[in-house]
Order: structure tokens, then C-alpha cells, then sequence
């Protein structure tokens, strides 16, 4: 774990200093991911911080709602690089995999802290809530508007405060952000509960292929259920927490299939079983209840491979109880 005054201190201090500062987070980013970046960015901006916004792709519809216009300008200022909710620097967009970050700011205990200075605390239900720490600590203002994107980002990770890294300093920051205007109600109902019609018909595909094999439980999404559904991202649209509240299942799996040769694996654990530790065999990573991974497979090959591991882990884990 990398968090200290001092650390704090130098990343206040080099922002200070900065001319731009453009924000960064993984590929596909989930309600953290955005909610961090875009909170982050409008308390800087009414700092007087000239920031640049870098998302590879469409958001998620249900964190559409969030993103602010972006002007698509160069800057002649010489900035920095400051990344959010990323554990490892190859998850980041493809233009700065491999460029120098300044500061690195997360909550997953994987992180390969790839960072010039890296803020790093596990113990952080989310990214966000690091973030409003850290904002209150260096006392800038933070506006309804971040209040709300970085209550959306602590909502979305912890499941509307469901997950067991929920603590009551998760909620006293909740409640310090409602303070400063945030809406509970709305963010919970936009982040979590609304859903469109065409995500409606992509759950309703997943939903009948739904198998049962023990204590598993998994479903596939294909790029032909995308195509019938009408549905445009990515995402899952949040198909995979649904998942996890099934009963019987100790671990949920969702295959995502992204093209022919890739997959998106999301694991989801409603016991002690550390699903992080299955993700990393695949070069993935997460939490010890949810962690995902992307694997350059056909999507029949990648279920053979994950549930074979899987169920070994499980086995495992089993057996030493």
C-alpha cells in the first residue's frame, strides 16, 4: 500500500505545478472509473486547473448522463498525466500504455504502482472515495456536480454499499458528498436500477443460456446477442452484479465475447473465495469479490479453459476448509 501524508502532499504539489493535467482510467470504464475522472476533473477546473478528459471509448449508457462535452483541442501547455481506478498501466487506453505517468491514483490491491508518485489504498471501498479524500484534505471545493459524479463512483463499486470492503468511513464519505449536493436517490436510481430497453432484451438472451454446474453459475453474452438486442456497448450492462445475487452460486461467471478472439471473463464471489487470484491466472486482476480479465480466445475455448480453472480453485478452496 502506497498512501501517506507525504505521497499526498507531493501529488498536491506537482498538480500545483502543472499546466494540464489530463485524466486518465482503464479501457471500458465501469461507474468508479467515471465517476473518479469526471469528479476529479470539475473540482480541478474550478481550482483553475486547465484538464483534459481521455476515455478510449463511448461510456456505458447509464454513466452517460455524467460526461460533459469535451472540446477536441490541442494544448500548446506541457502537462502531466494523472491516472484513476487503474491497477496496471496496460489497461489504460492503447496512447498511453506506454507513456510516462506522473501520478497514479487506485484501490486495487494489484497494482504494479507504475506511477511516478502512486497513491494506492486497498482498504478504499473505491477509487472515489480516495479521490474525495483527498480533495477534502488539500480543502478544494467541491461542487454538486463532482459531488455527484464521485457518489455515483462509490455507489456503482460497492453495489449500492452492499460489498464487504463497505466501511463506515465508505459511509461518512457518502454522506460528506450529499452534504456538499450530491443526490443519493438520483445517482443510486440513475447508476444502478434504470435500464434500457435494449439492455432489458440483452439481459433476456444472456438470462436463457443461464448454466448451473455446483456451486457455479454462468452466462454468455455474444456479439450476436449485442446485434439482436440493439444494445451498442461493450458493457455488460451491469449484468454481472445480477448475477452475483443469485443464492446458490458462490462464484458467477460472465463471458462477454468482444470479437471472435476476444473475451471478457467477469467473476463475482458471495463467499470467502478470492476471485482476484483466478482473475491473475488469466492476466487479469480486481478484488478479492469481483475481478475480470481479457482473454485472446474464442469464446468456446475461453469458457472450456476458465471453468476448468475455476472449478479446480473452487475445489481447492473447498478442501482446506
Amino acid at each position: 500500500m502506497c498512501k501517506s501524508p507525504l505521497i499526498s502532499q507531493s501529488i498536491k504539489q506537482k498538480i500545483d505545478d502543472a499546466k494540464l493535467i489530463t485524466l486518465v482510467t482503464h479501457i471500458r470504464p465501469d461507474g468508479d472509473a467515471v465517476g473518479s475522472v469526471i469528479g476529479f476533473a470539475e473540482t480541478l477546473r474550478g481550482n483553475g486547473k486547465e484538464v483534459h478528459i481521455a476515455f478510449e471509448e463511448t461510456l456505458p449508457v447509464r454513466f452517460r448522463f455524467l460526461k460533459e462535452k469535451e472540446e477536441k483541442k490541442q494544448s500548446a501547455q506541457k502537462g502531466i498525466i494523472l491516472t484513476v481506478d487503474c491497477a496496471d498501466q496496460g489497461r489504460l487506453p492503447k496512447a498511453f500504455a506506454e507513456q510516462h505517468i506522473d501520478i497514479n491514483i487506485d484501490h486495487h490491491a494489484t497494482n504494479t504502482n507504475f506511477g511516478e508518485l502512486n497513491y494506492v489504498n486497498p482498504k478504499a471501498a473505491a477509487t472515489a472515495e480516495i479521490i474525495t479524500d483527498l480533495l477534502m484534505e488539500w480543502e478544494m471545493p467541491i461542487s454538486p456536480t463532482a459531488a455527484n459524479a464521485l457518489l455515483m463512483g462509490i455507489i456503482t463499486d460497492t453495489i449500492g454499499f452492499r460489498t464487504p470492503n463497505t466501511t463506515p468511513h465508505t459511509l461518512n464519505t457518502a454522506a460528506a458528498l450529499i452534504e456538499k449536493g450530491a443526490s443519493l436517490t438520483d445517482m443510486y436510481q440513475r447508476s444502478l436500477s434504470d435500464m434500457t430497453w435494449e439492455a432489458s432484451l440483452l439481459w433476456g438472451f444472456a438470462l436463457n443460456k443461464l448454466q448451473k454446474e455446483g456451486k457455479i453459475i454462468y452466462t454468455v453474452i455474444t456479439c450476436e446477442d449485442r446485434k439482436k438486442s440493439g444494445f451498442t456497448g461493450r458493457d455488460d450492462a451491469d449484468l454481472t452484479n445480477f448475477l452475483s445475487s443469485i443464492q446458490e452460486a458462490e462464484i458467477s461467471i460472465l463471458f462477454n465475447q468482444q470479437n471472435e478472439n476476444l473475451v471478457k471473463v467477469s467473476w463475482r464471489s458471495r463467499s470467502n473465495v478470492n476471485v482476484a487470484n483466478l482473475a491473475s491466472q488469466f492476466g487479469g486482476g480486481g478484488h478479492p469479490a469481483a475481478a475480470g480479465a481479457e482473454i485472446k480466445l474464442s469464446l468456446q475455448e475461453t469458457q472450456q479453459k476458465v471453468l476448468a480453472v475455476t472449478k479446480s480453485y473452487l475445489l481447492q478452496y473447498e478442501n482446506q476448509e
